[in-house]
């Protein structure tokens, strides 16, 4: 029986080879976006739950409040690990890292010839011993419990072993670094690109002296992560959490500032600790700063789950109206069969029949265009995703998801046609019922209400995208070259810079001990005559690094060779509010840190007021900031500035060409100051180039659904135009009335889809502090290409039912 069924379905899809054509392409367009997109959530769900016992292991995260702001922080002091180990009996280890941020560091191999392989790396970490216990990162030469053990201890992966040794044995030979030496204990696996965090190099935290010689249970330096004792959950390690603040915290706060840490506290200021499931890190919705990567949101991947299975049900509805636009031509056949006897139910199981043999060939179909079209989809997505399907697991559920779309979609279609009354068909007397013709444009309806919101919201995230690229920062970040590494020129480097200024194109430089983008440190001040304790972020300047970023001098003046700026600061706008002052030059501000055995006490006068700049992303507020002159204890600063006036291209190999001069030794390297900002927005514009994708997608398969329900239209219209032709209508006339039914669908479309638009995309820009305001217009716009859309789909059907003959129309009348 099933066998007659397949012949009958594959005769009947050979003889309507366009419509089984059309509906091929829906589904498999649909059904390829589907697995794209689940490839897209499959990735981001994945991250990190390769570890062992991952369910157990947490990252401690920092929520730190100042007087007028928040700040989360992914980094906490590091002494508190020692501390916790020692006082919470449910954990059972704990372990730290600190490095990334993507700074770069020289390291070099020299073989027994004296032959030297050098190469500048990025992914640099340091870890406490108890890193293997904790992540289940294979261990492929070592002992798990030594080879993190030494003060100069270092683990590289696989692909390190390779480039710097080749096929020597890498263990006990010695690595240089600008960290200093470090021996191999151990190789092991690559790090897989789902981990929150990379690197290829793994030395042991106890080669930084500040980690073992400093007690610090205030300034934020390590990446802690703490394992559970089994049945312990999350919040009852976290309510201990304020006690051990009180407890180590606050006695080393007052000691700092002078202050009792209720007064601290009472200002406005606070630290709650908390902990983030291992495997939630990737795609938690908080940003924290100091983070390894960027990460996702969890938000957006339940909008991409959302768009997968809408753009499945768009192709779904497509099939349906493209069955009932058969409807005409079937309905004869039903006639026949139920006349020869065949009942009801076994119409339905070959109209179903048909329907998952399309189905099951579009899937085939898909999974060929997947894989094609991947390798483009990465790029989009700035991921690395592969099809991996031929396996005794994924096969199956694959074939169960064909099927259950085919049954899906083919429901309707089934029942509707199985449906028909046999002597009223015989009889060339089809009518639809107006049930049927609601539930088909309730579809079309839907269908075009999903594709306005997905191309009201490609449209806003390109304005966001727009806005963040062209918005005033309170700096000209435009044509600023970076070199990076600049503190390894130690004393040369006041000759280097000067060096540069001689340059022709070049316009101004500067150094700092940061770049504004997400890169700053903490500091705390008690200003002359109040006892509240000020807390802001800041930087370290030379004297022409404002001059480089175009500063807006407010009131008094920036940093200058002619004065001695070692205890001078230059504060922005926000800090001078925080003061409370009105003209706050010549304010001094207090700081005492631990230094030694003793407390390092300073006071530093405030000699100048800059305009606010954005020195973190527009996803925060500006917040008080306060920078510092490099002449305070720093001798080299790591970053140089360079303001280029024209010819970007030969004014890099000119710097490249002194700075071989003065290091010929080290590899130049350089970034572009607009594209490291940009770069803080990689995950949202991915996700809004990923969004457009998929927008523009779903237009098609809902213009293709709309064509098939246009040739219904036509159709069941045919002697009516007939009529109204040999009345004297003309084709534009005739063509114009066949679009005012769909133009009414799509206003209707629009009228739903506005205002789940505007909740959702104004959800979507809540997530940044700098924002565009949701425009109508913008709205109305993506209203408007849907509608155009509509027109040239159904302009096809229209023009065709116009100029064709009214006389073969009408001779049946």
């Amino acid at each position: 029986m099933l066998q007659n069924y397949i012949k009958i379905a594959l005769r009947s899809l050979f003889k309507s080879k366009v419509y089984a054509l059309i509906n091929v392409l829906g589904l498999t367009v649909g059904i390829a976006s589907c697995l794209l997109i689940m490839l897209h959530v499959e990735d981001d769900l994945s991250y990190d739950n390769f570890h062992e016992d991952s369910n157990r292991i947490y990252k401690m995260v920092l929520e730190r409040k100042y007087p007028d702001h928040v700040t989360n922080y992914a980094i906490i002091p590091h002494t508190f690990t020692e501390v916790m180990e020692a006082d919470f009996p449910e954990i059972e280890t704990t372990t730290r890292l600190f490095g990334g941020g993507g700074n770069s560091i020289m390291v070099r191999y020299v073989n027994e010839n004296n032959e030297e392989k050098a190469f500048e790396e990025s992914k640099f970490l340091a870890a406490d011993s108890t890193f293997f216990n904790m992540f289940s990162f294979e261990l492929l030469k070592g002992d798990i419990n030594t080879v993190l053990s030494g003060n100069q201890s270092m683990v590289i992966t696989e692909a390190m072993a390779t480039k710097y040794f080749g096929d020597e044995d890498p263990l006990n030979k010695t690595l240089k670094t600008d960290f200093g030496d470090f021996i191999v204990m151990g190789i092991c696996q690559n790090v897989p690109e789902n981990s929150h965090f990379e690197f290829d190099f793994l030395a042991t935290l106890a080669s930084l002296p500040f980690i073992a010689q400093n007690e610090n249970f205030v300034s934020f330096s390590t990446h802690t992560y703490v394992k559970l004792n089994e049945n312990v959950t999350q919040e009852s390690l976290e309510e201990k959490f304020p006690k051990m603040v009180n407890t180590y915290a606050a006695p080393q706060i007052e000691s700092n500032l002078n202050t009792t840490y209720q007064e601290y506290t009472q200002a406005g200021n606070g630290y709650n600790y908390s902990l983030i499931p291992l495997e939630d890190i990737h795609l938690f919705p908080v940003e924290y700063q100091a983070s390894f990567k960027n990460g996702g949101n969890i938000n957006d991947v339940y909008i991409f789950i959302s768009i997968a299975m809408l753009i499945l049900v768009i192709a779904c509805i497509n099939f349906m109206n493209l069955a009932t636009a058969r409807s005409t031509e079937r309905a004869k056949e039903v006639g026949i069969r139920k006349t020869l006897g065949s009942p009801k139910k076994l119409l339905i199981i070959q109209f179903l029949t048909e329907s998952v043999i399309l189905c099951l060939f579009s899937t085939i179909l898909a999974l060929g265009v997947v894989y094609l079209t991947l390798p483009n989809f990465n790029i989009i997505a700035d991921k690395s995703l592969e099809l991996v399907v031929l396996n005794s697991i994924t096969i199956p559920i694959i074939l169960v998801f064909a099927i259950i779309v085919g049954l899906l979609a083919g429901s309707y279609p089934a029942f509707f046609l199985s449906s028909f009354n046999p002597a009223v068909v015989l009889k060339g007397k089809l009518q639809t019922s107006k049930s049927s013709s609601w539930l088909r444009n309730g579809l079309v309806i839907f269908q075009f209400a999903i594709s306005i919101i997905l191309i009201a919201g490609t449209l806003t995230v390109n304005d966001q995208m727009n806005y963040i690229k062209n918005k005033d920062l309170g700096f000209n970040k435009d044509r600023v070259l970076v070199v990076e590494r600049a503190g390894i020129l130690k004393t040369q480097q006041e000759a280097f810079m000067n060096e540069l200024r001689e340059i022709s194109n070049i316009e101004a430089v500067g150094g700092s001990a940061t770049l504004p983008v997400n890169q700053y440190f903490g500091i705390q001040f008690t200003s002359q005559g109040a006892s509240e304790v000020l807390t802001v972020n800041g930087t370290q300047i030379d004297d022409y690094y404002a001059e480089v970023m175009e500063f807006e001098l407010v009131s008094g003046r920036n940093f200058s060779e002619d004065f001695n700026d070692s205890l001078s600061v230059v504060i922005n706008e926000q800090t001078a509010i925080l003061l409370g002052a009105k003209d706050p030059i010549g304010m001094r501000l207090t700081n005492s840190q631990p230094f030694a055995d003793s407390l390092l006490v300073r006071e530093f006068e405030i000699i100048g007021v800059v305009k606010n700049f954005h020195y973190m992303s527009l996803k925060d507020l500006i917040s008080p900031f306060v920078m510092m002159s490099t002449e305070n204890n720093v001798p080299n600063a790591p970053f140089i500035s360079i303001r280029v006036s024209d010819d970007m291209i030969a004014t890099i190999a000119e710097v490249e060409g002194l700075w071989k001069e003065f290091a010929p030794q080290e590899p130049f390297k350089y970034s572009f100051l607009d594209q490291e900002l940009t770069e803080q927005y990689k995950t949202e514009s991915n996700s809004g180039k990923v969004f457009g994708l998929f927008a523009t997608l779903a237009i098609i398969i809902a213009c293709v659904g709309l064509f098939g329900l246009a040739a219904y239209m036509a159709g069941l219209r045919t002697k009516e135009i007939g009529v109204r032709k040999v009345m004297g209508a003309t084709i534009l006339g005739v063509a114009l009335l066949l679009s005012k039914d769909f133009t009414k669908l799509v206003l209707v479309s629009l009228l739903i889809a506005l205002p789940v638009a505007w909740i959702a995309m104004d959800a979507w820009l809540s997530g940044f502090a700098y924002r565009v305001e949701l425009s109508i217009s913008t709205l109305l716009l993506s209203g408007v290409i849907a509608l155009l859309i509509s027109w040239v789909t159904v302009s096809f059907q229209s023009i065709k039912a116009a100029i064709a003959n009214p006389v073969k129309s009408l001779r049946s009348e």
